[in-house]
């Protein structure tokens, strides 16, 4: 009894070592990527640094469409899994249901999450895109095609796609969920400008909220174009309703923005 104890202990540190190595290395692949690229752009005399615009473009393609693209795809390639842990079918019309009801519910949460911080007085970490897009609107707008086409794809391929299924075989759904999320969330710190440790724990809370529902709805689902576009959309929507409150001075999206 002991030694089946120690097995599964065993066992269960090293599938979290796994899932924690798939997110790690998704993050190192696209960093050595972006400083590829960027040598090569400016090496071709392209004023990289003088162009946020181009650095942003640059950033996302080679962190979450090449590196966790890359990455996801080659754990899957090379693992015991194979092919059979990505769940990706055409999308049903039961899919585009989950798609709505999973959108809905990732902004009634964050609404209902920033109202709990705003009533205790808890201010929240502020995204580094959120502060870019203050000084270049711009980079707002070229930010919607990509979360749709990129970020939401690229993210959820790495983080519900694999990681989550690498974390539910062994754990179980709802746990597996839980800790995949805090992966995804831990994975953000990088991208938030705090304060103080209140601001990035209440963020990271928030983070971690918002990807047990994409994680819920993965498995509900069972195809990952569903959290994927909810995913995607969700952002879009929230640097179109940034940019149009940076270009209108209305106030419309302080409530939803958190990064």
């Amino acid at each position: 009894m002991e030694n089946a104890s120690e097995v599964r202990r065993v066992s269960a540190i090293r599938v979290l070592g796994e899932s924690v190595g798939v997110a790690v290395a998704g993050f190192l692949v696209g960093i050595v990527f972006t400083f590829a690229a960027a040598a090569v752009l400016l090496a071709s005399g392209v004023p990289l640094l003088e162009q946020p615009l181009i650095e942003i473009v640059v950033s996302v393609v080679m962190l979450q469409g090449v590196g966790f693209g890359s990455v996801a795809l080659g754990y899957i390639y090379f693992s015991r899994h194979g092919f059979d842990i990505l769940w990706l079918r055409v999308p049903t019309l039961s899919d585009v249901i989950w798609t709505v009801l999973g959108l809905v519910g990732l902004f009634v949460a964050l609404i209902a999450l920033n109202l709990v911080l705003l009533t205790f007085g808890v201010e929240s970490a502020e995204h580094s895109i959120v502060g870019l897009g203050g000084e270049n609107p711009e980079i707002l707008l070229v930010m919607i095609p990509l979360s749709i086409l990129l970020i939401g794809p690229g993210e959820e391929l790495l983080f519900r796609g694999v990681i989550q299924r690498i974390l539910v075989d062994r754990f179980g759904i709802w746990a597996g969920i839980a800790v995949a999320s805090v992966i995804f969330a831990v994975a953000h710190v990088g991208a938030l400008v705090a304060t103080d440790p209140a601001q990035l724990t209440s963020t990271l809370g928030i983070y971690v909220a918002l990807s047990l529902i994409l994680g819920g709805v993965y498995e509900r689902s069972g195809n990952l174009v569903v959290p994927s576009v909810i995913h995607g959309l969700f952002n879009a929507i929230q640097f179109g309703l940034l940019y149009y409150t940076l270009t209108s001075d209305v106030d419309l999206a302080t409530l939803l923005v958190v990064g």
